[in-house]
């Protein structure tokens, strides 16, 4: 198993993806993608909140739209999660809790038209590590 590494060392979409293929060969669990539904809606209008109470004075909701996903095609939850959780919100990196960031990330993932499920998207790392990110 992986130890979750905490350093200010960005991730890059390349070191993303390496450890992704290792993970997905080394664990045994079944991995899930962004498409299965993999937050609720419940969760992504309590990232609604998160966004605007400490994204939203540098992030429009349209940042998050689109083209800012593509790059993190493929890779794992966990990637994204942290990052944003390394850098973000920019005067306080790390500041939020871990249900926070998830919940942004639930937001996030609903401007892009990820369908919704019935489970909130974990906070858990190693849970996080087997959902990729994908909108297929």
């Amino acid at each position: 198993m992986f130890v979750r590494l905490r350093s200010r060392l960005s991730w890059t979409p390349m070191l993303s993806a390496m450890l992704a293929g290792c993970l997905a060969a080394g664990a045994g669990a079944e991995t899930r993608t962004t498409a299965d539904g993999v937050y609720t809606p419940e969760q992504a209008r309590k990232g609604l909140e998160v966004h605007e109470k400490y994204c939203a004075k540098c992030h429009h909701n349209s940042y998050y739209r689109g083209s800012f996903l593509l790059s993190w095609q493929h890779q794992p939850v966990s990637a994204l999660y942290d990052l944003i959780e390394l850098k973000m919100p920019e005067d306080r990196p790390g500041a939020l809790k871990p249900r926070e960031y998830a919940a942004l990330l639930a937001y996030v993932f609903e401007l892009n038209d990820m369908p919704a499920g019935e489970e909130k998207l974990p906070h858990d790392h190693a849970m996080m590590e087997q959902i990729l990110i994908t909108d297929e």
